[in-house]
């Protein structure tokens, strides 16, 4: 696959929010608060899977013990994408203990079917701003 071209693509209209959710410091508490509420979690995800640009647990590198989650959503704003996770019975539950909301910029990559920017040229006044709206970032 390396070398192919990268197709430009039209960017996404829906604005994106990642959220990243760890969990507390007792993993024994948190492997149980998943086990408890997983046929929950997964019925909510599932009943709104069109939300999801990409959604799982995360690990520290090489480790296999859960350590959070993380979410990447479709939501016109902040308050409805949090509203989405608020209703997650992961969320209910208490297993996080700390929660990082982002706007995220679509940009790049296979979900997208290539690239969202015309020229190298045409993103060097973003950068270098580093200030941008919304329909203006990459």
């Amino acid at each position: 696959m390396a070398g192919m071209p990268c197709p430009t693509v039209k960017r996404p209209e829906t604005p994106c929010f990642l959220i990243l959710a760890h969990d507390g410091e007792d993993a024994d508490r948190a492997a149980r608060l998943r086990a408890e509420h997983l046929d929950g979690h997964l019925r909510h995800v599932e009943a709104h899977w069109r939300r999801y640009v990409t959604a799982g647990p995360i690990r520290a590198p090489g480790a296999a013990r859960i350590t959070g989650s993380s979410f990447l959503v479709l939501s016109e704003t902040e308050t409805d994408a949090r509203a989405l996770m608020d209703a997650d019975p992961y969320f209910t539950c208490g297993l996080y203990d700390r929660v990082e909301v982002y706007a995220q910029t679509l940009a790049i990559g296979e979900y997208l079917g290539g690239k969202t920017w015309d020229s190298v040229d045409a993103l060097r006044p973003l950068a270098a701003g580093g200030g941008r709206r919304r329909q203006d970032a990459p």
